[in-house]
C-alpha cells in the first residue's frame, strides 16, 4: 500500500506538495484553496493531508483525507489525462459538491457519486466542522470496463446516491468498505472476484445495462468461477482444499460453490480433481519420484 502525507513537509510547501500527490495518486487534477476555505495566510496555509492507496486488478483504491478545497479536473486535466476512468466517491467525512456535464448533486457522508475523467468536472469538498477533515473512498474504475454494464454512457455523473438506507447504493457502499478493509490480504484470485462483484453491484446502481439485467448473474458466476479455479491451481498441494475452506474463502456458502459449477460439465470436486491429474502428469514427465511420492505431492491421500 502506498502513503503519502503533507505532514512531514514544511507548512509553507504542504498545499504545492499536496497538489502533486492528488495528480500522481489520482489523475491531473487542480486544487484550489483560499481564505473562501479558511486559509490563513499569515500561519502559512498548511493543509494537513494525505492519501493510502492500493490495488485491486484494474480498479485503483483509495482512502482520502484532506481541507475544504475544489479539486477540478479542468480542460487543461483533460487534454493531459492518458487512460479514461471512472471515480466512484464515497464520502467518509464532510461533504461534496460535485458538477459534471451540466448537472450538480451534493454528496453527503455516507453517499457517493461517479464522475468521468474524459470531461471536466468540479469536487467542492467541506471539511466536517467537528473533525475538521473531509475523508472519501475513491475508487478509479477503467470506463472500458464499466461502461459496457450501464444502460447509457450519459447522465450516469454527478447523481448522489445515498447508501445510507437500504438498497443496491448500501451495497455499493459496503462492497467499498469490505474491499479496502481487507485489500492487503487478497491474493490475485480474490482481487478478481471482489472487482467483478463490485463493478456489477455499482452498474446496477448507476444505471444497468442489459448485460448486467439479463446476464449479469451469469457474468458474475462466470468472473467468480474463474478467480475460484485459479486459486484451486495455486492450492492443489493443500490437503484441505475442500468446498467449505474455499467457500469461506470466497464469502460465499458451500451451496453457491457448487452451484457455481453446474451446467459446466464439471463439478466442483471434479474440477479439483481434473487440476491435480493434470500437475501430476507434468511432473511424471521428468522425475526420479515414484507415482506415489507424486500424487501424495498434489493432495491425493
Amino acid at each position: 500500500m502506498r502513503t503519502w502525507t503533507t505532514a512531514d513537509r514544511p507548512v509553507g510547501e504542504q498545499f504545492s506538495y499536496w497538489r502533486e500527490v492528488i495528480c500522481e495518486a489520482f489523475a491531473p487534477l487542480a486544487a484550489e484553496r483560499d481564505a473562501r476555505h479558511g486559509v490563513d495566510r499569515r500561519r502559512g496555509g498548511g493543509l494537513d493531508s494525505w492519501v493510502q492507496s492500493s490495488r485491486l486488478t484494474g480498479t485503483n483504491c483509495a482512502e482520502v483525507s484532506s481541507k475544504t478545497q475544489l479539486i477540478s479536473h479542468g480542460r487543461a486535466e483533460v487534454r493531459r489525462t492518458d487512460d479514461e476512468h471512472v471515480f466512484v466517491n464515497l464520502q467518509l467525512k464532510g461533504y461534496c459538491i460535485g458538477r459534471q456535464g451540466g448537472t450538480t448533486c451534493v454528496v453527503p457522508a455516507g453517499g457517493f457519486a461517479l464522475f468521468d475523467t474524459t470531461s471536466e468536472y468540479h469536487l467542492d469538498f467541506v471539511e466536517d466542522p467537528d473533525d475538521r477533515e473531509w475523508r472519501v473512498l475513491s475508487f478509479r474504475v477503467p470506463r472500458a470496463d464499466l461502461l459496457p454494464l450501464l444502460a447509457t454512457s450519459d447522465d450516469f455523473t454527478a447523481v448522489a446516491h445515498d447508501s445510507r438506507t437500504s438498497g443496491v447504493a448500501n451495497l455499493v457502499a459496503s462492497t467499498m468498505a469490505s474491499v479496502w478493509q481487507n485489500i492487503s490480504d487478497l491474493d490475485r484470485p480474490s482481487t478478481d472476484a471482489a472487482e467483478a462483484a463490485f463493478l456489477t453491484t455499482l452498474a446496477a446502481a448507476a444505471g444497468p445495462g442489459e448485460r448486467v439485467k439479463d446476464t449479469g448473474r451469469e457474468t458474475f458466476d462466470a468472473a467468480l468461477r474463474a478467480s475460484i479455479n485459479r486459486f484451486l491451481a495455486s492450492h492443489l498441494r493443500s490437503p484441505d482444499l475442500t468446498p467449505a475452506l474455499v467457500a469461506r474463502r470466497f464469502a460465499i456458502s458451500v451451496r453457491k460453490l457448487h452451484s457455481l459449477y453446474e451446467g459446466t460439465g464439471s463439478t466442483f470436486a471434479q474440477t479439483v480433481m481434473r487440476l491435480r491429474v493434470e500437475a501430476c502428469s507434468r511432473e511424471l514427465v521428468n522425475t526420479t519420484q515414484t507415482v506415489t511420492e507424486i500424487a501424495a505431492t498434489w493432495g491425493f491421500y
